[in-house]
């Protein structure tokens, strides 16, 4: 396999500022959303927290304000009360807008940890997030494939050129470890082990962690290493020109081979495989806390929600208690 040798990787260092903002001036209190969100963002940089966290914050905070003002309500922090969040984001994102649940849960668990940042700086008294409970994801809301689906995916990359396998081997890392787009683009050669059968990721903030593979998975990852060969950069999934795959490029793929298969009920992406990974891993019994470690979850909020939904546990042990089936 021939690859023409280009390096396009920058590297951007970022501010450590602090955040920028003195409250703690006698008589001087700046609540202003724009101001102060800005001010939040600095202080989360400042506290050496990833590019996405950071981008995470800037456009849940955007979407939560945007909410507000096109409402017409204020959206100065010491004007936001529990009912502002209840009924002028939460209700209407649900309702007027049509936002599902999870993307409304995602947003206000940015907005959360602003106003407690703001109660920090002595911006606001109290968080009026305090008396909201942001509920786990709904069953509607966790898309996943079925297995016709996956094998329908399966069948589309092309396994005679380099970009189709390349594909298809990132698909079948995608469902064999449940990891996370950007963590599949950071790979690195060096990462996979085959020794002991793990792939080191790269998580959120820094944060490291080891995901087996099993014997299927080693030998389609070695042949696609043969295929890849020598490269100007060490990123296991690259380009002709020997690139680093964007996120975008992975994700574009992977829609591709979605239409290609026809599936149009199951959003075609990176996370749904993510999600089905964590569906079947359940349903074939996997434990909640090597579930927690092997998906990178900080705690078991998330694991907990695929368990009680994909779990058939419950059922099994009904058949075998059931009053009625025991009792004649």
């Amino acid at each position: 396999m021939q690859n023409t040798r280009s390096r396009r990787r920058t590297f951007i260092a970022e501010s450590n500022e602090s955040d920028g903002i003195n409250i703690g001036s006698p008589g001087f209190i700046d609540d202003d959303f724009e101001t102060c969100s800005e001010a939040f963002l600095r202080y989360v940089r400042s506290n050496n927290r990833s590019k996405d966290t950071i981008a995470y914050y800037r456009k849940s905070l955007r979407i939560f304000e945007k909410a507000l003002a096109d409402q017409g309500m204020s959206t100065r922090l010491q004007r936001i009360t529990e009912d502002v969040i209840s009924e002028g984001f939460i209700r209407y994102s649900l309702d007027v807008k049509q936002v599902k649940y999870v993307s409304v849960a995602t947003s206000l668990r940015a907005v959360r940890a602003f106003l407690n940042w703001a109660v920090s700086k002595s911006i606001i008294t109290v968080s009026p997030m305090r008396g909201i409970k942001i509920g786990a994801a709904k069953t509607k809301d966790i898309e996943t494939f079925t297995r016709e689906q996956l094998r329908d995916i399966f069948r589309q990359p092309d396994l005679e050129t380099f970009v189709g396998f390349r594909d298809y081997t990132m698909l079948t890392v995608f469902l064999e470890t449940g990891i996370r787009l950007r963590e599949i683009t950071d790979i690195l050669v060096k990462d996979v082990r085959f020794a002991d059968s793990q792939i080191l990721v790269h998580g959120k903030n820094g944060d490291v962690r080891l995901v087996p593979f099993q014997a299927k998975t080693g030998r389609i990852i070695k042949r696609y290493l043969k295929a890849r060969g020598k490269a100007d950069v060490d990123y296991l999934f690259i380009t002709h020109d020997d690139a680093q795959m964007s996120r975008k490029a992975v994700q574009d793929r992977v829609s591709k081979y979605g239409r290609m298969a026809g599936i149009d009920n199951v959003r075609c992406s990176p996370h749904t495989f993510r999600h089905t990974f964590a569906k079947m891993s359940v349903k074939n019994g996997a434990d909640i806390f090597a579930l927690q470690k092997i998906l990178g979850h900080q705690t078991l909020e998330m694991v907990r929600v695929y368990v009680n939904l994909f779990s058939s546990e419950v059922t099994e042990a009904h058949r075998k208690f059931s009053p009625v089936e025991n009792l004649f």
